[in-house]
Order: structure tokens, then C-alpha cells, then sequence
């Protein structure tokens, strides 16, 4: 296994089965309103307990949240007539977004079986997944500025926590290929073949180090032993850009926000935009902006715009919570990896 291994439950995020059972309606006396009820359990029948559930309105677009109980048990109340979707925005539980009807005056049920896309072992199970998606302990205080007035960005930084889970409409054959990962068991994720994993700026796992200066941000990260550069120098894109797997970035300040632009990439890794993932083509480009609104806190907003593979651009919004006293490590992705052999598909 790799040192973190966390890579081999991303890798197997393709694993996922809901079993649902629409129950039959019935009626609230003198309400107005409808409910959606259920129970979470996982695929050996045990309650899952204390994860984020979402109820998303398809024709208003109104989003609601909850978390299931002690005994597995959730419940959105209130809600008016319409078409919801339920999404299980969780790390290491994988189970695909389901609708159901609300009428008025009835509660619908939907219970959700969810499967463990973790090892279940010991730094490999759902605490682990539950701790990177909770908020760590940050110092208090604003935001440092540099010499020229500037937020200074520079510090290492836990992993990006996905503030609210991205829904991008995508093109026929990029649905195909998304459902082909989830048939196949993700067993051509590359990250288990020691390739890049995800083109946003901040990496999924680990810590990143920001280092900049007036005419340049590095990025180091753990998680996928990579270094990326912005330049801040003014400089444009070159016109005959070799496509890679990081792209190429050039950044300018607008105020306090750091606006990065990456073009020229080529095609061949994922979109990690947890819990889910998404193919690309060369056409993508990126605009991430990046602000500091305190000492303890890194906003990164993505707009990932892709001709190729969606129907139109659509925006991650994350939030990074300062390290205090951590630094990147080293990681040798080929040392110990055991990924390929168990990443046979179906």
C-alpha cells in the first residue's frame, strides 16, 4: 500500500449500489406539506449513522440537509410538491443520487443502502473519511498581507473540504464513460497506477504547501508528489503549449482574490470533485480563484469550463483550513503499491 492509502479508496469509488424501496404515501392530518423518511444501512446491513444527506428540489433548486441518526434513520419535513433528489455527499460511502416524488400532505420513503468504497481497516475505514471532510482546529487572527498590500496565500493547507457537492450536466458520452468506471469498479483510475489524480490546483488527500512571491505561487503537494507554478509576472499562455497532465497557469490579482487561468491540458487524468469524478477533454480550461479571508482559512473557487465533456461551466467551491505545525512529506507512489493487482473490474 502506499504510504497514505488513501488513494485505494478513492480507487475504488466505482463501487457503488443503492437499494431503495419507494413505500407507499400516507397522509399528514391537516398539513399542507410533504416529508421524505428512510434509514441508511450499509451493504452488510448495519446502520450508518452521523452522515450528510442532501434533498435537492429539481424544479425550484432548493437544497436541503440532514444526517442520519443513531439508528440510521433521516427525515426531510416541509417540503412542497416536486421532483427531489438524494445525494449521499460522503467520503468512503459511495451510493448514487435517487429521486422521488413529494406530494402534499405525504411523506415518501427512501431507504438508502450505501457501500463502503473504503478498506474498512485501520486508517482505511470511515473515520479516516470522516475526519478529512470535518473542519480542523485553525488559528485565529486576519488574514497576513505581503510587502506589496497582497493576501499572502503561503502556508500548508489540509485538503480542500467540498462546501456544496458539484452537479454538472454532462455530455452523452462522458455519462457513458462515468458509468462505465462505476460498472468496472474504477479499476483504471490512475492514481493507482502512480499517474496525476485531479487538475484542480489544491490536491484531494495529504497537505499542499502555497509558497509566493510577487511574480510567482508554488504549489507542492503531497498527495500526488507534484510541484505546479503560477506566474504572476504578467506573462500570457505560450501559443504553442505542449498539453500536460497540470496544465499551464498564469495569475493576476483582482482586489484581494487571486484569479489563476490553466489551459492546456491533456486529457488523460480524472476530475476529482468528491464524491464524484468526471472525465475532460483538451478543451478544458480553469479558473480558480483563490482568497484568504483570515489567518485560518483558504477559499478556492473552480470553474471548470469544458466544450468537450459538459453542457456548460459549472463551479466547486472549496474551503481550506490552515496547518498549523504540519509540513509536506515525502510519498513515493511506486513504493508498495498494491493497487493494480486488486483493481481487476468486473
Amino acid at each position: 500500500m502506499f504510504d497514505r492509502p488513501s488513494f485505494v479508496s478513492f480507487a475504488s469509488f466505482g463501487k457503488i449500489a443503492i437499494c431503495t424501496l419507494l413505500a407507499a404515501c400516507f397522509a399528514f392530518p391537516q398539513s399542507n406539506s410533504g416529508a421524505i423518511t428512510g434509514k441508511v444501512i450499509d451493504q452488510d446491513g448495519a446502520t450508518v449513522f452521523g452522515v450528510s444527506i442532501r434533498a435537492r428540489n429539481l424544479n425550484t433548486g432548493t437544497a436541503y440537509k440532514t444526517t442520519s441518526s443513531g439508528s440510521g434513520d433521516y427525515s426531510f419535513e416541509r417540503l412542497g410538491d416536486g421532483t427531489y433528489q438524494i445525494s449521499f455527499p460522503t467520503l468512503g460511502l459511495g451510493a448514487p443520487p435517487q429521486n422521488v416524488v413529494v406530494h402534499a400532505g405525504q411523506a415518501s420513503r427512501l431507504d438508502i443502502r450505501v457501500r463502503d468504497t473504503s478498506l474498512n481497516t485501520l486508517g482505511e475505514d470511515r473515520s479516516f473519511y470522516a475526519t478529512r471532510a470535518a473542519p480542523h482546529p485553525t488559528p485565529s487572527g486576519p488574514a497576513p498581507l505581503t510587502r506589496e498590500g497582497k493576501p499572502d496565500l503561503s502556508g500548508v493547507w489540509w485538503a480542500p473540504r467540498i462546501l456544496e457537492p458539484p452537479e454538472p450536466t454532462l455530455l452523452p458520452w462522458a455519462l457513458d464513460t462515468v458509468k462505465q468506471w462505476a460498472a468496472n469498479d474504477a479499476k483504471d483510475i490512475p492514481s493507482a497506477r502512480c499517474l496525476p489524480m485531479g487538475v484542480a490546483m489544491m490536491f484531494e488527500f495529504g497537505v499542499t504547501k502555497l509558497i509566493q512571491t510577487p511574480t510567482l505561487l508554488v504549489i507542492i503537494g503531497e498527495h500526488d508528489e507534484s510541484v505546479r507554478q503560477v506566474f504572476l509576472d504578467g506573462r500570457g499562455h505560450p501559443k504553442d503549449m505542449d498539453p500536460t497532465w497540470r496544465g499551464q497557469s498564469i495569475g493576476r490579482w483582482e482586489g484581494d482574490i487571486l484569479v489563476v487561468d490553466t489551459i492546456g491540458f491533456n486529457g488523460k487524468s480524472w476530475i476529482a470533485a468528491y464524491p464524484s469524478a468526471f472525465p475532460y477533454t483538451e478543451m478544458l480550461h480553469l479558473t480558480t480563484r483563490f482568497r484568504r479571508p483570515d489567518l485560518g482559512h483558504l477559499e478556492m473557487d473552480v470553474t471548470f469550463d469544458d466544450p468537450g465533456t459538459f453542457t456548460k461551466p459549472w463551479t466547486m467551491k472549496t474551503v481550506s483550513d490552515f496547518a498549523q505545525g504540519e509540513e509536506v512529506q515525502e510519498e513515493i507512489c511506486n513504493e508498495n503499491n498494491q493497487d493494480p493487482g486488486h483493481l481487476v473490474g468486473k
